[in-house]
């Protein structure tokens, strides 16, 4: 059963805060609204204030404020890469009718937030973030009457989103909409505006969001000094994960099922990231297994593509595993210096977590893969052990199927 959840618009005291952090002159951290407070006796025990946590500059940073790029992570529209760059003092996200990110939809997105030294910021259980930026959407960026999305809270290891901005038509006229999911797979507005008035201008968004069992999702959105939205929705589920961390997304995602669609952009800048209260020290993650033979999924030098990434995983060598693997031709992960003195048979027992029965296609330096089959819990991790051959020197190795999700791999070890 979906559960009904409070809200409320902000108020006018906070709104008129809001307006002053949200636009570009603002330099200070803003002043946390009575609606963003913790509760009182939070208050009394240690009170907190708006620490800035990321600013990036598009001359100076450049793509890698960002943790990934997704630009056309399937490789469907090479004639027109990068859909992603830099363009003076904003970011660019392209969007072409031949873009695609599977059959019926396409998308060139950003994912997740860097510092100056190249750490991610991770939005953690129950903490409260503010995000600022602008946005420039043309009028040929339309709304859709299938789902089209320009930025999103996500999870590296849940597929819905918990919360989105989306252009739909509604009643056919087109929106810009501040929403968030339930886990019964549905979405739910928080606020939304007449998109074509908006369009063809630079307008700021504000979302700020407590990322708990128990958050709350804000949405200001200005035109100017006019604010045209200002909602917030209390009371509900921001924390679908048990080890992985909210990271936003930018860009274009959409379905290509809707009637009209035309090649386009979306502009973004003066992007700014606060955090109610003190910087959450980094995960201390335990030491990757350095035996001979052993080569963890997530080292430095291997290969993720499509979905493919490396994630916290607690009961796993060096705390990381690399999920999303398999599904399609295109999410699979490659180890690579696998070395070897001789050429000949070496056994390699693959270490992952499995969900029920799945299985690996195994490919060694490009030769005819083999099926490797697993059964276990995805909370254990579990290890079988196959022949591989070898050549003498450096080998690589890929991990991917065609037709289902793969088993999370946590590392291989050759003996």
């Amino acid at each position: 059963m979906t559960k009904r959840h409070g809200l409320r618009p902000a108020g006018v005291l906070s709104a008129i805060a809001l307006i002053a952090t949200a636009t570009p002159a603002a330099a200070a951290a803003p002043s946390p609204s009575p609606s963003a407070s913790p509760s009182a006796s939070a208050e009394s025990a240690r009170p907190q204030r708006w620490e800035q946590r990321w600013s990036p500059s598009p001359s100076r940073d450049g793509l890698k404020a960002f943790e990934a790029l997704e630009d056309d992570r399937r490789g469907s529209h090479p004639e027109g890469q990068p859909h992603i760059t830099v363009q003076r003092d904003a970011w660019r996200f392209d969007a072409h009718l031949a873009d695609r990110d599977g059959s019926d939809r396409m998308r060139n997105e950003v994912r997740g937030m860097r510092d100056h030294d190249g750490r991610p910021l991770e939005i953690r259980e129950d903490e409260v973030w503010r995000i600022t930026y602008q946005m420039y959407i043309p009028d040929t960026l339309d709304a859709t009457t299938s789902f089209s999305h320009i930025w999103q809270l996500k999870f590296s290891d849940v597929g819905t989103p918990v919360a989105q901005i989306s252009l739909p038509v509604v009643n056919g006229v087109q929106k810009i909409q501040a929403r968030y999911w339930t886990q019964d797979d549905q979405a739910h507005e928080v606020a939304s505006a007449d998109l074509e008035p908006l369009q063809n201008r630079w307008i700021t968004t504000t979302l700020e969001l407590k990322a708990g069992h128990q958050g709350y999702l804000r949405w200001v959105l200005q035109d100017g000094r006019r604010t045209v939205a200002d909602q917030r929705a209390d009371g509900i589920d921001l924390w679908w994960t048990r080890e992985q961390y909210g990271r936003p997304k930018w860009g274009i995602y959409r379905s290509i099922k809707s009637a009209g669609l035309q090649e386009t952009y979306l502009l973004v800048r003066d992007l700014k990231a606060w955090q109610l209260g003190p910087a959450t020290p980094p995960v201390a993650l335990p030491a990757p297994d350095r035996s001979p033979g052993a080569y963890e999924a997530e080292r430095v030098g291997n290969v993720w593509e499509g979905a493919a990434e490396p994630a916290y995983c607690a009961v796993c060598s060096g705390g990381r595993k690399v999920l999303l693997i398999g599904g399609n031709i295109y999410d699979y992960a490659v180890v690579k210096g696998v070395l070897a003195d001789t050429a000949g048979v070496r056994q390699m027992t693959v270490h992952a977590l499995v969900d029920g029965s799945q299985s690996f296609r195994v490919s060694v330096n490009g030769a005819d893969s083999f099926e490797v089959p697993m059964t276990g819990a995805k909370d254990t991790v579990t290890t079988t052990t196959v022949p591989v051959t070898l050549v003498a020197g450096v080998n690589t190795i890929r991990f991917f199927h065609h037709t289902a999700r793969a088993p999370e791999l946590d590392k291989i070890v050759i003996r």
